[in-house]
């Protein structure tokens, strides 16, 4: 699955983050765009958030030092489709990806454990296409409030066993799932650590 964490994003300095205003009754009540900017290790990651009142969410997310840009829609919380952009050339230059989640309920508030699985179908830029199926194991760890910038946060905090049915390859992911946002940022290597919160931002487009 698409990294998102929810959802990476564009490299900012952090005296021009901060200077932006942050509406953060806005964040918290409305359903208004959000920026959120993390770090993982040395990588730096942003998503952009854009919301509806029924728990719909469109996820945009920038990485690998800008590089790579996906979008993710997601459904009352799940993951039903993604696009990709890259820098890069070749079939991995862009992407269109369905999902089918099984096991994975209508806005699940993650906290609780869940068993769930994933199918992923790819078609990549060159034409050819991939299917395979993950498993999840997710462990809720505990919930709390978070300072993010000026704003605090609701924050649930988790971990994930994962199994590629198709290679058997296993990998463990940590994820920051936030009530208020519908979204959530995941975690390859280690926990993500959040950096900023923007209502002010200029939106993500594909890379060209």
């Amino acid at each position: 699955m698409i990294r998102y964490v929810v959802l990476s994003v564009t490299l900012l300095t952090g005296a021009a983050a901060s200077a932006e205003p942050v509406d953060c009754d806005a964040i918290v009540n409305t359903a208004a765009p959000v920026e959120l900017t993390y770090h993982e290790g040395d990588e730096a990651s942003v998503i952009q958030v854009y919301r509806d009142n029924s728990g719909n969410t469109v996820v945009w997310l920038k990485t690998m030092k800008g590089k790579f840009v996906a979008k993710g829609v997601f459904e009352g919380g799940i993951l039903t489709s993604g696009e990709t952009t890259s820098a890069y050339a070749g079939k991995f230059k862009s992407s269109t990806i369905k999902y089918v989640e099984r096991g994975m309920p209508r806005l699940f508030d993650r906290r609780s454990d869940l068993k769930y699985s994933t199918t992923s179908s790819v078609v990549y830029a060159d034409g050819s296409t991939k299917e395979s199926t993950t498993t999840y194991d997710y462990r809720f760890k505990s919930a709390g409030k978070e300072s993010v910038g000026p704003c605090a946060l609701d924050v649930i905090r988790g971990e994930s066993d994962r199994v590629n049915e198709t290679t058997g390859k296993t990998s463990h992911s940590w994820s920051l799932y936030f009530p208020q946002l519908t979204a959530a940022i995941i975690g390859q290597t280690a926990e993500p650590v959040l950096d900023d919160i923007r209502t002010t931002f200029i939106p993500m487009t594909p890379i060209p």
